[in-house]
Formats: C-alpha cells, structure tokens, sequence
C-alpha cells in the first residue's frame, strides 16, 4: 500500500473529511486532494510530518513498506536516522519537528489566504431578480400594475442582495442619477422615509420618484414636483436601494 493510500485508509478510519484533515494538518486543500488522489505521489517530508502529527501516527510506520517510493535524499535521512544513536535520533526529531512547524504555519497561511479567496468567490456570485417588463415612469407617470416579468441574473452585492424586484426606468426626470433605461433595485416595503427615493402608483399610475411627505419630488429640475393631494388613492411599492445602467438593461 502507498503511502497516499495510507493515509486515506487513515483519514476514513477516524471518520474525517477531506476538509478537517486540511484544517488539522494546516495543508491547502487544494495540495491535499492531488496527495490523496495519488497526483501528487512523493509529498514533501514536511507534508508527511504534519499528516502524521494531525492524524496522531508516526512517520516511521507509515513509511515502513514505502521506502522505495521515497526521493534519494530522503531514502538516505531515514538509513541516517535509523543508525544514530538515541542523542542523534533526538536530535534529528527536534529539528523536523522545528521545521515541520515553521512549514504548517506557512501552509496554514496560505489556507486561510485560499479561505478567503473562496469568500471573495462566493461574494461574486450570480442572483437572480424578477424584472418588470412595463416601465415605471421617471416622467409624467406610467400605468404599473400586475404586469409580466422576467428574470435578469445580476452580481451579488449589497443592493442587489436587498432587491426584491426591479424595474425599467423610462423618462428623464431622474437625471443625471437615473438615466432613460436604466433598472433600478427596488426593495418592497409599505413605506419609506422622507428623502428617500421609491416606486409608487397614484391613482393606478406608477412613478419613481424622491418622497417628500405631502409631494413627489424629481432630481431633473426641469420637472415640477407632484402634489399628493391632487390622488384619490396612493400606494408605495417599495425604496429604490441600487441600480443598473442601461448598457446592462440593453
């Protein structure tokens, strides 16, 4: 038997994953994978220190029938330290166990390192979102109401993770933030406060628009603001939380 089929046999004896042994050993996981898999079939004898040590066997016994699958040099330390006498074999294990620790600390650096990586990965992750195929209306106001929808797959982050829906912008009166085209990330809630930019429908219309308490307010200043007294019935759909530009909407 191998030496990677050793320590396989070992590691499914004492009922752990790929993923422990890494984290016991401080060996990426990523290394340990091609080592177990046999890819990687003369390890490092700092590797092997620290599968021993992790999975609380010795050296010795692993590498007992697997000499020959040993590297010249490490063929000749194992006859070295097999013919010292026990100040030298103490000595020699001082040393690889020094060594061996410098080199887990090292290993572990870079598992935390390809740790991270991973999170940074998961971060960058595709979401879905639906999109409303009508538009609501950066104008004079747009009917919005149960209309059909679509699926747009966007990058994770932290508006597009609020976003229950979103929707089209159509007109100009939310320039030069919200532009023709643009998608803006809607977060449903039954209300928002003032200053904050949402999607409302008045009087079966819908608008995207800054609340202002008694009125609408548009950021293009060529568009007068939009008393709330002048609807029989208003509703707020949700706050504006992000959006896309219309290279994406294209």
């Amino acid at each position: 038997m191998r030496f990677f089929e050793k320590i396989r046999s070992i590691k499914n004896k004492e009922g752990l994953t790929t993923q422990e042994l890494s984290q016991k050993s401080g060996i990426p996981l990523g290394t340990l994978n091609k080592l177990l898999s046999g890819v990687i079939e003369e390890p490092k004898l700092s590797v092997a220190l620290a599968l021993c040590r992790a999975l609380g066997v010795s050296l010795g016994a692993l590498l007992e029938e697997d000499a020959v699958s040993l590297s010249q040099d490490e063929q000749k330390l194992l006859k070295d330290y097999r013919n010292s006498d026990g100040y030298g074999k103490a000595a020699v294990r001082a040393v690889a166990e020094m060594e061996s620790g410098r080199t887990a600390d090292a290993l572990g650096a870079e598992n935390e390192k390809n740790q991270s990586l991973a999170a940074d990965s998961k971060s960058a992750a595709m979401i879905t979102i639906p999109l409303y195929i009508l538009p609501v209306s950066a104008g004079t106001g747009t009917f919005l109401d149960h209309a059909d929808r679509e699926s747009i797959d966007v990058r994770a982050d932290a508006a597009t993770e609020k976003a229950d829906f979103a929707l089209r912008v159509s007109g100009n009166s939310m320039e030069p933030r919200f532009r023709h085209g643009d998608i803006v990330l809607v977060h449903q809630q039954p209300s928002v406060n003032f200053g904050e930019l949402g999607i409302f429908i008045a009087n079966g219309e819908g608008y995207f628009k800054r609340y202002m308490g008694d009125r609408l307010h548009s950021l293009n200043p060529e568009y007068p603001d939009i008393p709330l007294c002048r609807f029989d019935d208003f509703l707020c759909c949700g706050k504006v939380v992000g959006h896309l530009r219309k290279k994406f909407a294209s």
